[in-house]
């Protein structure tokens, strides 16, 4: 009965502790493009809520991408507004994948990747934060990309 007590007491304290160092999920979206193409002229707007200035942000752009994408890389253009107005712009690349080939993420026809924007970004106004984001390869239509997303997680 003691060995059970002491099992008990350390599960609820490891559970306690990963609660802790956890993060907290304020914002998730996705948007799909048909027929996983991507044109150029096409901006991926979201609207992220931001009601807590206390704590501080990770902001994760979150990629998938099928077969068909030509490149190992991608290059992002990146809006940043403010509820006060102010505006920052930020251009991003990341690798999809190896010098060999092999896509990072998860998947197996459709690939899963997620990378960070921002890290323990501190928002100094309560309101909508916009990210406008629009892909900044070479070609008009970007083949092989099916969906771009955003979450905005609270970091503990």
């Amino acid at each position: 009965m003691r060995v059970n007590n002491k099992l008990t007491i350390f599960i609820f304290g490891l559970l306690f502790l990963l609660a802790a160092c956890s993060e907290e999920e304020t914002f998730s979206e996705f948007r799909s493009f048909p027929n996983a193409e991507w044109d150029k002229q096409e901006a991926i707007r979201f609207e992220v809520p931001v009601h807590d200035i206390s704590t501080p942000y990770n902001v994760l752009l979150e990629l998938r991408n099928n077969n068909n994408y030509p490149f190992r890389n991608i290059w992002l253009f990146i809006d940043y507004k403010t509820p006060s107005g102010s505006m920052r712009s930020d251009t991003l690349t990341t690798d999809l994948a190896d010098i060999y080939g092999k896509w990072y993420g998860t998947g197996m026809s459709l690939y899963a990747y997620s990378f960070p924007y921002q890290v323990n970004v501190q928002y100094p106004d309560t309101g909508i934060y916009v990210y406008t984001i629009r892909q900044g390869m070479r070609e008009n239509i970007l083949k092989g990309i099916s969906d771009i997303g955003l979450t905005v997680s609270g970091v503990k």
